[in-house]
């Protein structure tokens, strides 16, 4: 029995079945494969081309990533302004607090500080904390849900808190939950709440309270028609109140600071001291309870350890990525990024950056001012140091060193880090800069008369020379240089004023402006590296899409001329077989 090869059936654009070589011996569609195959090699070299840049692209993201993150860790570290210094971490704060009795101060205080505080030291004294004015009915021989009207009669009467007055309606066969959940349902409108107590099966009484602590929040009450309230032992009379139920008289908050008298009508005190909100739990006449407020220096070093951190994290899949053994030569398997000029040179700037001079730094007393990393333990990799190649050109800390720059000198270290505005007319103040800006001095004259600025120019001093006569933009009270340098000024604008601002750039500042220009996503290095793949890749798709449909339509015409070659072919060998069988009848005959 013979055998048919499967791999040799064709199945046509028509869907007519042939079978390929079936005349011709020649496996037809297995040559147009091969010759389809051999005139699509530039399209397979595109596809690798892409899959290689696919591979790139996955690699100059994950860059863009990190990156991301170590422009982040910056972000409280570069010296951006802020009104509160909530975005300067050298500026935050802890509390310590202690008493001179054996109550804890955080039993009777409690005390949180934002970046805004000042370092010092305050003595609080707790005479009495706010509370919330309070009183009750008599105690009613009758149940909560039965009908109280037997006993106060009907009528109305008006609730006047915290927040505003209503006036309640007492109708008949009102229970005492009843006139509760009526006094409820206006409490947005009074600032009074009330409450049932079941004294006994037959025997309630009525609570209500103000909302709010302090005087001003205390209840006022009249009986308007009808003595509902005289009835239930709340007034006396029309409009005075019973202090025999009186539980708590709503008395304000009343303390010491440094020896001053204060009072308010809240326990939360938030406007007493700049950055400090307080919180009283109690009082403790005589105790003394001291609070300690003091630079925060944990949180900075954990931002600089997070800096070094993302630093590595970025280095490290550098070299990761462009590796290349120098025993052989050859570059390893994850290497993709070998010979891209854009890692090297991001590679190569932030290196700069993170091994150059603070700009403009003042010297401290006695002894220059630290201006590199490395002068407060964050140093690079020692040559020869290290066996792991990936670890090459990143920073390791010393933290004893570190941890001594931080608490003799905290303020240099945050010079060596952030960009400053320090300004000799207390009018004048920096709000704002930008990558641009300058380490340098600023002498200003300000033009003004009439209760507005009519202009502002200023010399400007860069490492010794002096550049004069250049105009800043104007804008009501703010003022702009051409390198992006903004103040703001507080004078009484009537007569011309001078001042100078003296700045300086830490290197956190001249890293966080070089890695926002690697990110941006116009002009951003990286972002057009980026760009420039998936453009590159785009345009190879679209290659191989005009080869893969100019093919198909060639694959289509050699499939066609060879079913016309086999359909020749069968006719050819139909019309010998005719003749021979016509040659042998002949024969046959004779």
């Amino acid at each position: 029995m013979s055998s048919v090869n499967l791999n040799n059936i064709y199945v046509g654009d028509n869907g007519r079945i042939q079978l390929s070589g079936g005349s011709s011996n020649i496996d037809f569609v297995d040559v147009v494969d091969k010759m389809i195959a051999a005139r699509r090699l530039p399209a397979d070299s595109l596809e690798t081309r892409i899959e290689s840049n696919d591979d790139k692209l996955t690699a100059l993201k994950d860059l863009q990533t990190l990156i991301g993150t170590l422009k982040d860790s910056m972000a409280n570290l570069y010296g951006a302004t802020s009104f509160d210094k909530s975005k300067n971490i050298f500026e935050s704060k802890q509390i310590f607090a202690s008493t001179d009795s054996s109550t804890l101060a955080g039993e009777l205080i409690g005390i949180t500080a934002t970046n805004a505080a000042s370092t010092g030291s305050y003595t609080f004294e707790v005479d009495q904390v706010a509370t919330k004015h309070k009183l009750s009915t008599d105690t009613l021989a009758v149940a909560a849900s039965a009908d109280i009207t037997g006993i106060t009669g009907t009528g109305q009467f008006t609730l006047t808190g915290g927040t505003g007055s209503s006036q309640i309606t007492v109708a008949a066969e009102d229970t005492l939950q009843d006139i509760r959940d009526k006094i409820n349902n206006a409490k947005d409108n009074t600032g009074i709440q009330a409450s049932v107590i079941k004294v006994s099966a037959t025997e309630s009484t009525l609570i209500l309270t103000s909302t709010s602590e302090g005087e001003d929040n205390r209840m006022s009450f009249s009986d308007d028609t009808g003595n509902v309230l005289q009835s239930l032992g709340i007034l006396t009379d029309p409009t005075t109140i019973n202090a025999a139920n009186v539980i708590d008289n709503g008395d304000n908050a009343s303390i010491k600071l440094d020896g001053i008298s204060i009072t308010r009508s809240s326990n939360e005190f938030s406007d007493l001291v700049d950055g400090l909100s307080i919180s009283l739990y109690d009082a403790e006449p005589g105790t003394k309870i001291t609070i300690d407020v003091e630079q925060d220096l944990n949180q900075a070093k954990t931002a600089i350890i997070d800096f070094v951190d993302a630093y590595n994290a970025v280095q490290t899949f550098i070299n990761e990525k462009t590796f290349v053994d120098e025993t052989t030569g050859e570059a390893s398997e994850d290497a993709i990024l070998i010979g891209n000029s854009t890692v090297k040179n991001i590679e190569s700037s932030l290196q700069q950056i993170a091994g150059t001079f603070a700009k403009g730094v003042t010297d401290r007393a006695g002894k220059d001012d630290y201006s590199v990393l490395a002068e407060i333990g964050i140093d690079f990799v020692a040559y020869g140091t290290n066996t792991d190649p990936l670890l090459d050109n990143t920073f390791v800390v010393d933290e004893t060193k570190l941890n001594a720059a931080l608490l003799d000198e905290p303020t240099e270290v945050m010079e060596l880090f952030l960009f400053r505005g320090k300004s000799d007319n207390s009018d004048l103040t920096m709000t704002g800069f930008n990558g641009k800006t300058n380490a340098a001095q600023y002498d200003f004259n300000i033009d003004a008369s009439g209760g507005v600025i009519n202009s502002v120019t200023y010399d400007i001093t860069i490492d010794g020379v002096t550049t004069t006569g250049k105009n800043a933009t104007v804008s009501g009270n703010s003022i702009t240089t051409t390198d992006g340098l903004r103040l703001f000024y507080g004078g009484d604008k009537t007569a011309a004023d001078t001042a100078s601002v003296t700045t300086s750039a830490g290197i956190g500042a001249q890293l966080y402006f070089q890695l926002d220009s690697l990110l941006k996503e116009e002009d951003g290095a990286l972002s057009q590296e980026i760009s420039a793949f998936e453009t590159q890749n785009t345009s190879y798709q679209e290659k191989i899409d005009r080869i893969d449909e100019r093919l198909e339509s060639q694959r289509e015409n050699l499939m066609d001329r060879f079913i016309a070659m086999e359909t020749s072919l069968a006719r050819m060998k139909t019309i010998q077989n005719s003749l021979d069988e016509l040659m042998a009848s002949s024969s046959d005959s004779s």
